[in-house]
């Protein structure tokens, strides 16, 4: 389920990337230097990697791992990819597990009625109204 949140909504909105050499990408000629801007959210609802339900929320997509879950593989990268992979990755999943472990044995969350689903893409992705949750305390 974390995998599938972090491809909808991964924690950093682009990437950036120098061409080291003259490329061609897509049918466009990128000349050496120049600084290429990728939207994560946008590989991370490509229907050709995804298939046809890219926008839609399926936790089980991640059931055989990350690598098997999209083709290809690079697709996936809410840490980033490569030598340029996030170095807190690890220790961050682990403290999302952890602190999701613990609130979830002790509260149970759910929207709140007045929620408008409206995530704002900046540096990072967050909701653009707020993320009002009605939380009830487990006995």
């Amino acid at each position: 389920m974390i995998n599938e949140t972090l491809r909808l909504y991964p924690a950093a909105s682009l990437i950036m990337r120098e061409a080291l050499m003259d490329i061609r990408l897509g049918g466009v000629d990128v000349p050496r230097g120049t600084i290429i801007q990728v939207t994560i959210p946008m590989l991370h609802l490509d229907m050709e990697a995804w298939g046809p339900d890219a926008g839609e929320f399926r936790p089980e997509r991640f059931a055989n791992g990350a690598a098997a879950a999209c083709k290809p593989a690079h697709m996936y990268m809410p840490f980033g990819y490569g030598p340029r992979l996030c170095t807190g990755q690890n220790l961050a999943m682990a403290e999302l597990k952890v602190i999701l472990a613990r609130l979830l044995s002790k509260f149970s969350f759910s929207m709140s009625p007045g929620y408008q689903h409206m995530p704002a893409f900046r540096l990072t992705i967050e909701p653009e109204f707020g993320m009002p949750l009605v939380v009830t305390k487990l006995s």
